[in-house]
């Protein structure tokens, strides 16, 4: 029982960020009041959660390989953009614009890893010219496919709408459950599969991948 000591997972490297999670939560229930634990009050958090932690949980496995990716700040609205042109503004079926889009995210991050790979250069610096270059191009093919630079959705498919818009026990987010999976999914991934200690030794130390195994370019 010695191993399962408070000394002992207080060194695990997630108890810095569930501490802050715990005076955070004891902070607001405090200040404000019995309500930030009610239903409502905890809706009122969490589904924003879920949207920003469907995008931090990735972006962490970058942090943790040594990597970084800026580029999601412009990739957001792209994404936004691309499903809204595809299937709002021609009409396509939606789970075309789920593929354009996802499709395009693989564009994108698969020419930041070759570039970051084959070149060496560090890839804040790589994702700070993609996050520009997709702002650009966002803005100019909005326009000249559209001749607008805001395209609404009047027609979500009720399977699309059910699946990612809904509401759970009409108060929090379908996305919530979308994240929870997500990140069992990527705790799998990092933690039981053996692909995640390749993550781990990338963090920065090439000396350390190669010496575990990782397979690795330069």
């Amino acid at each position: 029982m010695g191993s399962l000591s408070l000394e002992n997972l207080m060194r695990r490297p997630e108890a810095g960020a569930f501490l802050g999670m715990v005076f955070v939560a004891i902070f607001f229930t405090i200040f404000g009041g019995v309500l930030f634990l009610s239903p409502q009050g905890i809706a009122s958090w969490l589904n924003v959660a879920a949207n920003l932690g469907i995008i931090a949980v990735p972006v962490g496995f970058l942090m943790i390989a040594g990597e970084l990716d800026i580029s999601i700040g412009a990739m957001v609205p792209a994404a936004s953009m691309t499903i809204a042109i595809v299937s709002g503004y021609y009409g396509l079926p939606m789970i075309v614009g789920i593929a354009a889009t996802l499709g395009f995210g693989v564009l994108v991050g698969l020419i930041n890893g070759m570039i970051v790979v084959r070149t060496n250069v560090p890839s804040l610096i790589v994702t700070m010219g993609t996050l520009f270059a997709i702002a650009g191009l966002v803005l100019f093919l909005s326009i000249i496919l559209t001749n607008s630079t805001s395209v609404s959705m009047p027609n979500i498919e009720p399977w699309a709408k059910a699946v990612f818009g809904s509401f759970i026990f009409g108060t929090y987010q379908v996305l919530v459950i979308w994240w929870l999976v997500l990140s069992v999914a990527y705790f799998w991934f990092l933690h039981v599969s053996p692909w995640g200690n390749w993550v781990f030794a990338l963090g920065g130390d090439k000396d350390s991948a190669r010496n575990a195994g990782t397979p690795r370019t330069g």
